[in-house]
């Protein structure tokens, strides 16, 4: 499903990123919304999305004051916990989707069922 293949490349660009690549939020941020794109508007699937970008931003953020500093453990740790949390906020982003989703006119026309139906 088109849906859940962006996700799942969100996620692997996030798990994928190992420098201070200052695109990230964009890049994924641009998966994760052709996702929505074919749902209707749902308070529970548009407030996990802010989730994502709030989780998404700290990664560069942690990355680059590791680039700029000087080498620890606990660093690299920070870097690893926040691609961490912002993989599991896609995941919790994905599971709203399937509780929540309903196709909207533009997953209509794509084939991904009826307009007002749920996401299966």
């Amino acid at each position: 499903m088109r849906l859940l293949l962006a996700l799942a490349a969100a996620c692997d660009q996030v798990k994928g990123t190992t420098g201070g690549d200052p695109r990230l939020v964009d890049d994924v941020m641009r998966l994760v919304d052709e996702a929505l794109r074919f749902l209707e508007q749902d308070r529970a699937i548009w407030e996990a999305r802010q989730i994502v970008l709030e989780r998404l931003e700290n990664v560069p953020h942690l990355i680059e004051l590791d680039m700029t500093g000087p080498y620890n453990r606990r660093s690299k740790r920070s870097i690893t916990t926040a691609r961490a949390h912002s993989v599991e906020a896609i995941n919790h982003l994905q599971a709203q989707i399937m509780r929540n989703g309903r196709v909207n006119a533009a997953g209509d026309r794509v084939g991904l069922g009826k307009v007002g139906t749920a996401i299966r």
